[in-house]
């Protein structure tokens, strides 16, 4: 008789890719334990990571409704869900998960990856919370606070850390010269190019390019910023002669068909996402972005970090902007100076990689997401 059968059942799901990469590193905790069974779901984005991180899961219909959400964690029954959240205007998985969670009265835990757009991860097409689950793991004191701030019940908010930034200690000790050289030969870039990364993201299919059209525009697209970062460093190039190579990596939702029309006559362009993105931005100079998570994850890892956010109209969402550990640039005029200084004023690189280097990270993310997950279903 296969024990693994009698053993009660987590049901998880996941759509997005932060979510799901939040998500991975618990899921492999709770097989490693055998004290649950999991049953795991993805679509979209979230298949791709999953199948990176050799985790077996059932594919689903972005069509999938809340009763079918039902019979899936009903067959066998469930005793707990735990999912991802997300935000991308028309497939929130997770939400019909919660739903049907609620209506059978199954205890619903969501793994928050991300400082941003709180409420529409749990938000009806009318605004109304509707889908909060009973549990919420956050990454830290500052999405607790602010996750109160906007009315969400603490008593349903759990500090555990981010469980996909656990992996960032192994990367920051094994960030070395000899990895860097590596990585650049890799990507073909020589020793004495200077090689810029971006991490591009699609603000405007899920923002839109206005705040007529979209009220939490914020002022800025991909379009827009890599614009304006590439007429920078050409003028940078005019001045310290020097090769410089353009790295762009593309989001995973991201099509990559206007980033292959990328072009300039001073500045190699590069579009790629073959290389672990770390990998990438340990082969960097400098890695920029707008205000992606993986900005966090490049600063925790100690590299130069610029967060590029020009016309900034909402809140800065990007926590290493607030303490500090990434340069965050909010006008048009500042892009180029500020890339300029990074690269070539040795006195502002270097204090800002003593602070990244002093900044403390953990590794045990995951294991309280796990913990939390058997307290739930009243296994510890």
């Amino acid at each position: 008789m296969d024990k693994s059968k009698s053993l009660p059942v987590v049901v998880i799901v996941c759509g997005d890719p932060g979510g799901a990469e939040a998500v991975a590193p618990v899921i492999q905790a709770l097989q490693n334990d055998r004290l649950v069974q999991v049953r795991a779901f993805a679509c979209r984005e979230a298949c791709d990571v999953w199948t990176r991180h050799n985790i077996f899961f059932e594919s689903l219909s972005e069509n999938l409704t809340i009763a079918q959400a039902g019979e899936k964690m009903l067959t066998p029954p469930a005793s707990l869900l735990l999912s991802g959240t997300s935000y991308n205007n028309s497939v929130d998985l997770e939400k019909r998960f919660i739903a049907a969670a609620h209506n059978f009265g199954i205890p619903s835990l969501a793994v928050l990856d991300f400082w941003s757009n709180y409420l529409v991860r749990f938000q009806d097409s009318d605004g109304r919370l509707t889908f909060i689950p009973d549990r919420i793991a956050v990454m830290d004191q500052l999405a607790y606070n602010e996750l109160t701030i906007l009315g969400i019940d603490p008593n349903r908010l759990v500090i555990t850390g981010q469980p996909a930034f656990d992996v960032l200690i192994s990367w920051r000790l094994g960030f070395t010269l000899e990895r860097r050289r590596e990585n650049r030969i890799k990507l073909d870039i020589q020793e004495t190019e200077i090689l810029v990364l971006f991490a591009s993201q699609p603000l405007a299919a899920v923002f839109g390019r206005s705040a007529d059209n979209n009220p939490h525009y914020m002022g800025y697209d991909e379009f827009i910023v890599i614009k304006a970062l590439l007429a920078g460093l050409e003028e940078i190039v005019s001045r310290h002669y020097k090769k410089i190579t353009l790295l762009v990596r593309p989001h995973p939702r991201e099509t990559t068909d206007w980033l292959t029309l990328l072009h300039s006559e001073h500045i190699r362009i590069l579009v790629s996402s073959d290389m672990d993105r770390r990998d990438q931005a340990i082969a960097a100079d400098i890695v920029t972005g707008m205000n992606s998570e993986m900005l966090v994850e490049t600063c925790y890892i100690g590299c130069l970090t610029v967060s590029l956010q020009p016309g900034l109209r909402l809140p800065d969402a990007l926590p290493t902007n607030r303490s500090g550990l990434s340069k965050a640039v909010y006008t048009f005029d500042e892009i180029t100076p500020v890339i300029e200084q990074m690269l070539f004023d040795k006195t502002i690189s270097e204090k800002m990689k003593i602070e990244l280097k002093n900044h403390l990270l953990d590794d045990m993310a995951a294991q309280r997401v796990t913990n939390l997950v058997y307290k739930m279903m009243s296994i510890l």
